[in-house]
């Protein structure tokens, strides 16, 4: 009998309590701009992630549901794209945001914070340009640069206030320029190795100029892509 009222008064305070959790609305950090936080609110997963990280025993129904994220993550992300580099100011006041929003597949399964969804929406999915997971330098072993690394190395606010008036393809060559810089700073184990490297970077920086066409600028670009989105 005793066995039966403490788990009548466990069950009942949980109950209690998730009441008590579901009251508490998701909030984010005051950003300077209610658009922007809205739709980061929404990069806020509402459904937990399958795997816990570093998972590798994935089936073909984990792979084919890639990127892992609800419709309302994969939505925000959308429309934060659409609104262009105008934004980044507010944006990155949340990359210290560490909330679960998404999961991928890199070398094992990774759930991934409203912070990487942020940068993301940065980057414009272009996160890295090497080719290479890790490479052999004269002094040791480095592992690839990616657009995170850049934002960092830049200053987030210092740099979003930059390049709150770039194009997006300003910004993606920057990050080339960038990388390139520091795989110079790097070293090479020889001229073959420096060769293929920097012809990688230069088919990236043709493939984002194709992407990116100079004949449509920046601004006309977002404000046609957030019309198609608002039209959804």
């Amino acid at each position: 009998m005793a066995a039966k009222r403490t788990l009548g008064v466990l069950v009942l305070s949980i109950f209690g309590l998730s009441l008590y959790a579901s009251d508490i609305p998701v909030s984010v950090e005051n950003s300077g701009s209610k658009e922007v936080d809205a739709l980061v609110v929404q990069l806020v997963s509402t459904r937990p992630a399958p795997h816990p990280s570093g998972y590798d025993e994935m089936t073909a129904a984990d792979y084919m549901a890639l990127p892992y994220m609800t419709a309302q993550v994969s939505n925000a992300i959308v429309r934060l794209k659409a609104m262009g580099p105008a934004i980044f100011p507010a944006l990155v006041t949340h990359l210290r945001d560490d909330r679960y929003s998404f999961s991928d597949i890199i070398a094992a399964w990774d759930n991934l914070k409203v912070r990487d969804a942020v940068v993301e929406v940065l980057c414009d999915g272009h996160y890295m340009f090497s080719g290479y997971k890790f490479r052999d330098t004269p002094s040791g072993t480095v592992f690839y640069l990616s657009f995170g690394h850049y934002l960092h190395a830049k200053e987030p606010a210092k740099w979003a206030q930059w390049a709150k008036a770039k194009s997006r393809l300003a910004i993606l060559n920057d990050f080339i320029d960038w990388c390139i810089s520091k795989e110079e700073e790097r070293g090479f184990t020889d001229e073959n190795q420096r060769n293929k490297l920097l012809a990688r970077y230069a088919k990236a920086r043709e493939e984002v100029r194709k992407e990116y066409s100079e004949k449509v600028p920046s601004a006309d670009r977002d404000a046609r892509n957030r019309k198609k989105t608002d039209k959804k």
